[in-house]
């Protein structure tokens, strides 16, 4: 007996299902438009129950579900950590067969960057330094996107892969070296807000000092994360007659802290010793050459693209957090006894 052909699944089978417009179950299919993750959802459920192929119902218009693209989002572009993570990202994406697109997150709400994400619907996400809302995470996994974290600002506690560097580690690695150079007091720059990384990098400072110079106080002095000012407490830390050593928890604080040695006629490293975190190009050009810890920026922007097409793989994939080594590099900032 002949086998009876299935019927044709229709988008508007398909709108009726999940309770919505044709126009809508179309937007939400082909990840366009600014809709909810519960409507994004509740038509690719419609679709996958019903084995509604877009391809058919299309007359053989090519397929979008892969368009081999990888969005990497960040706050801006502008700076040596965007310049060093955009160039792994971008040398990773290109050799696994993807091209990469540069997404801004801009401050107006009505442009919003993960409606511009679910208009490509990209084969991946990679979220850089920013914190992403509750409410952009929910859209993006409404879209079944793999999204990966790079550095975050705040620990994803599981929900998220992510990617960074030994924070923790980097800030005992300088707390050692400062340890072991002719000074008699300490001091930690981290900036405002507390973000995880400096958190991790001060708790990990502070635990060399406790180990190697239990009798020594550690200062906290708070400062930004990108154009550190002179301070009233960056002048009041280097004028003491004792020489201090200081652990900035980015290169740009660290700089600040030359700024504020120069203002008071203190000498690098000899009365003020400073270690930075980044090892940024300007690390290298300062006078005298900063001592900092390297982050591998480039094979942490390349392992997080990696990381996206792992995923894709995977129905219920784990979210781990890969870290990878920073370093230690010692220049002229610093004189160990």
């Amino acid at each position: 007996m002949p086998e009876t052909a299935k019927p044709t699944v229709t988008l508007k089978d398909v709108a009726e299902a999940s309770g919505v417009s044709v126009a809508t179950a179309s937007r939400a299919l082909a990840g366009r438009g600014d809709l909810t993750r519960g409507t994004r959802e509740r038509v690719a459920d419609a679709a996958r129950s019903l084995g509604y192929e877009k391809s058919v119902a299309t007359r053989g218009r090519p397929t979008t579900l892969d368009p081999r693209l990888i969005e990497f989002v960040l706050g801006s572009f502008d700076d040596a950590w965007t310049d060093a993570m955009t160039t792994g990202a971008r040398e990773a994406a290109f050799r696994l067969g993807f091209d990469l697109v540069l997404t801004l997150d801009r401050p107006d709400p009505s442009d919003d960057w993960p409606t511009r994400v679910a208009t490509r619907r990209p084969s991946g996400v990679v979220i850089g330094i920013i914190r992403p809302t509750a409410r952009q995470l929910d859209e993006i996994r409404g879209l079944r996107i793999p999204i990966v974290l790079l550095d975050p600002m705040s620990d994803p506690e599981g929900e998220l892969a992510s990617v960074g560097t030994t924070d923790w580690q980097g800030g005992y690695d300088a707390g050692v070296h400062l340890a072991n150079c002719a000074v008699d007091r300490f001091a930690v720059v981290t900036g405002v807000p507390r973000y995880r990384f400096g958190r991790a990098r001060e708790d990990g400072f502070r635990a060399a000092i406790a180990e190697h110079r239990p009798d020594a106080d550690v200062l906290h002095i708070d400062s930004q994360w990108t154009d550190a000012p002179l301070s009233a407490d960056l002048m009041k830390l280097v004028t003491d007659k004792r020489p201090i050593g200081v652990f900035a928890c980015n290169d740009e604080m660290a700089l600040a802290v030359y700024r504020a040695a120069a203002r008071a006629g203190k000498r690098i490293p000899d009365e003020v010793s400073v270690v930075g975190f980044n090892d940024e190009p300007r690390a290298a050009t300062a006078r005298p050459p900063l001592t900092s810890v390297h982050q591998p920026l480039r094979d942490m922007a390349t392992r997080a693209i990696e990381l996206t097409q792992e995923l894709r793989r995977h129905d219920e994939p784990a979210h781990e957090r890969v870290e990878l080594p920073c370093t230690l590099v010692v220049r002229g900032s610093t004189r160990p006894r």
